[in-house]
């Protein structure tokens, strides 16, 4: 009983998604919105996007508990899950969130966001960004629609492999060492990604992170994208 009274009192976190005008008939009922669980551990001086790749956060069974007991908070939203966790039991998964009706899945947090040489730490031990992938695959097998999140270009084209709906641009932590990276730098990444896709026959939506001040302002939006992932907000 205790476990239940607990999992109803998780704190989730909200990342607004806003589609280009000309771009939000193309895929059909794409979410407007992802949630993921959001930081423990909460400073003024540290990022929700860097704060939630803490070790103190809870695993992916967490948020997957709080769909299945409230879905309707989940409604028309990606869930954002740490796909890298060993511990998630993928067949058990996927039957409880397609039972709470939940149809799209994103690997956020993702490893991607950690340091280059972080990351490859990771992989080395298997917990990188290919078991993120392996799991993904697993999803789409099942039924589920996929976004990817990515950092660079060649996870890019990685990604593109899976046929996701979605690939979503995430700075790494070390992007955000002097504030939010600038939208000349979000611009030249997403320009870079966007040319790494080119011949790979992917046909799904570019995101990218945006500030709030930018989400209604779609000629701000680097001219690669589709549409823009706003910078993630508590819910209360």
């Amino acid at each position: 009983m205790f476990e239940h009274a607990e999992l109803t009192l998780i704190e989730k976190m909200l990342w607004r998604i806003k589609l280009r005008s000309d771009r939000t008939n193309v895929i059909s009922a794409f979410p407007d919105s992802i949630i993921t669980i959001s930081p423990r551990f909460q400073h003024d001086n540290m990022p929700h996007e860097v704060s939630l790749l803490l070790p103190t956060n809870n695993g992916a069974r967490h948020l997957i508990d709080a769909a299945v007991k409230t879905p309707k908070e989940f409604a028309d939203a990606m869930l954002g899950l740490f796909l890298a966790d060993p511990f998630l039991n993928m067949a058990i998964e996927c039957e409880r969130l397609a039972q709470a009706n939940i149809s799209w899945i994103v690997n956020l947090p993702s490893v991607e966001q950690q340091d280059v040489d972080f990351e490859q730490q990771l992989a080395d031990v298997g917990l990188g960004f290919h078991r993120e992938h392996n799991n993904l695959e697993i999803f789409k097998a099942a039924g589920f629609r996929i976004a990817t999140v990515v950092a660079d270009a060649s996870s890019a084209k990685a990604s593109a492999l899976l046929h996701p709906d979605a690939i979503i641009i995430l700075p790494r932590i070390t992007d955000f060492a002097a504030g939010f990276p600038s939208l000349r730098q979000r611009r030249s990444t997403a320009q870079e990604i966007s040319l790494s896709l080119d011949g790979t026959g992917w046909k799904g939506m570019l995101l990218g992170l945006g500030e709030l001040s930018e989400m209604d302002h779609e000629r701000q939006w680097p001219e690669a994208l589709d549409g823009v992932i706003c910078r993630p907000q508590i819910l209360s």
